[in-house]
């Protein structure tokens, strides 16, 4: 096969010439392949909600269960055979009602053998202080035996051996008046240990009574007539009484990163699964300090009381609760999602709560360390990187450098004399920002919008409500408008700003973007899409 001629002169060059024309046209073939597969970027159209107004309610959620207020174990100081059982489930009971009866034949039989004893030793009682009247006369007899002998001796009639005998005499029955009132006393102490003796033996018969300790309703029966009772150690429940279940009373357990915003006197809004489609109120009358943890999971009881008109709701019900920590009426409000958008393009950071932090943008201009402190590299006014790094999120051109240069280098002698103080530090950076702004386009406008907005605008974030940004459709791009969010109930968000009811907002949709292409030789990624 006969060669052109360009194709008989390559054939002549060396041999290395022709191995290098190779591999460089292999490349070009295969960044020609990379192209043709380069995948073109997915449009689909913007989606819109209008801004509108009406009530947010931001709540924190929690589960439980619902209680009655108060709930009583009834259960049985005695062991014996249940005879009778006089309740049953739901029956309302009043404080004293006999709920049940345990066989009182043991228990009978003790308190009649404890008045048998008492009428025993009461007699004995009887017969000591006999014998003390006894012993009294005795003495009374010696004492004038004494004093005879005692005058026949004094008169040299009588020996002093009779005198002796009578004078012993004597006191041998004094002696035997004070055993009698010692027996006596010893006796008495005895008619009082069994009469404590009956005294209980009456209490336990009386116990074999069960009865109700408060009014309420019986929710829980545990015996049968015929079953028997053993009280040894514990005493075993018998039955459970629910006071006053007009009213009761829902535990939730809430989570350790919600408990700070639960206060007392808070609304408690709930739903039980009997009545789905219905919503109970309450009120929160405790938060609980003890934790508890499950799965390593750490929560707090809060306890709510709520009505219980008709008495439909019943102890044990589970309940999803939430409760009110802030109510906003008639306040303007936006879709969470136009909250999160963003631009494919938009490389600065829009995340809603504050600016950012971490390596990556080093807290932003005049941004903040996680403890609160103005950071010195985290921006202008730090050290040069800080600069750097808005330059090229704002992608100056060499021209717009030169000229932003000297408002960065001022901005950062004033923070610099601010120190610590977040107003003058703020106020350096608004000034600068200001500045900044005529010697931007559109779309860099739109940039430094969305970061402004990370600080608060102009006079930074108020109390209560942190920086946002929410998108509008102009002149067919997305365009920032800043604005203040306060409460949200996870479906919509309180917002202000230079918006009002029946605009736009993008929620979704739009160019977007490009996966990453990386070369098969290694090296970089490409470069952000455009739109």
């Amino acid at each position: 096969m006969a060669l052109n001629p360009i194709a008989q002169r390559l054939l002549k060059l060396p041999r290395p010439i022709l191995i290098g024309l190779a591999v460089v046209g292999s490349l070009l073939l295969l960044m020609g392949g990379c192209q043709l597969l380069k995948p073109k970027p997915k449009v689909d159209p913007f989606r819109f909600a209008a801004i509108e107004r009406g009530d947010v309610t931001k709540t924190v959620s929690a589960s439980g269960n619902v209680q009655a207020l108060v709930t009583v174990q009834v259960g049985s100081q005695l062991s014996g055979l249940v005879s009778q059982v006089l309740v049953d489930f739901n029956s309302p009971v009043s404080k004293g009602d006999v709920l049940a009866v345990i066989d009182a034949k043991t228990y009978a039989s003790r308190v009649n053998q404890g008045t048998a004893d008492l009428g025993a030793v009461t007699a004995a009682l009887a017969q000591q202080r006999a014998a003390l009247e006894q012993a009294k006369a005795q003495n009374e007899v010696d004492q004038a035996a004494y004093r005879r002998v005692k005058s026949l001796a004094d008169q040299g009639f009588a020996s002093g051996q009779a005198l002796d005998q009578a004078t012993a005499a004597v006191k041998r029955s004094e002696a035997g008046v004070a055993l009698a009132r010692a027996q006596i006393a010893a006796q008495s102490a005895r008619v009082e240990q069994s009469k404590a003796g009956l005294e209980a033996s009456r209490y336990d018969l009386g116990r074999t009574q069960i009865l109700s300790p408060i009014d309420g309703v019986v929710v829980d029966r545990k015996i049968d007539p015929g079953q028997t009772v053993a009280a040894s150690f514990q005493a075993p429940v018998l039955f459970q009484i629910a006071q006053d279940l007009s009213k009761l009373q829902v535990k939730i357990m809430v989570d350790e990163a919600d408990i700070g915003q639960v206060r007392e006197g808070q609304t408690v809004k709930f739903t039980v699964d009997a009545y789905p489609d219905e919503t109970f109120q309450g009120a929160v009358t405790q938060v609980r300090k003890q934790p508890e943890t499950q799965q390593n999971v750490v929560a707090y009881a809060v306890i709510a009381q709520a009505e219980n008109k008709g008495g439909r709701l019943l102890p044990g019900m589970t309940a999803n609760a939430d409760v009110v920590i802030e109510e906003r009426p008639n306040v303007l409000k936006v879709p969470a999602a136009a909250l999160r958008f963003k631009p494919a393009d938009m490389q600065a950071p829009t995340v809603v709560g504050g600016p950012p932090g971490g390596g990556g943008g080093g807290g932003g201009p005049g941004g903040q360390s996680a403890g609160g402190r103005p950071q010195g590299a985290g921006g202008p006014g730090g050290r040069a990187g800080g600069s750097a790094r808005l330059l090229e999120q704002l992608d100056l051109t060499a021209d717009q450098k030169a000229k932003a240069k000297p408002i960065f280098e001022e901005m950062r002698a004033k923070m610099m004399t601010a120190g610590e103080d977040p107003k003058a530090r703020r106020a350096a950076r608004d000034e600068a920002f200001a500045k900044l702004t005529p010697l931007l386009k559109p779309d860099q406008r739109a940039r430094l919008t969305v970061m402004q907005s990370q600080f608060g605008g102009r006079g930074g974030p108020q109390r209560g409500k942190t920086p946002g940004v929410v998108w509008i459709l102009k002149d067919k791009k997305p365009w920032p408008v800043p604005v203040r969010v306060g409460a949200s109930d996870g479906s919509f968000s309180e917002i202000e700003g230079e918006i009002k009811p029946g605009d736009q907002v993008i929620i979704g949709g739009g160019p977007k973007p490009l996966p990453t292409m990386r070369s098969p030789f290694g090296g970089g990624s490409s470069s952000r899409p455009r739109t």
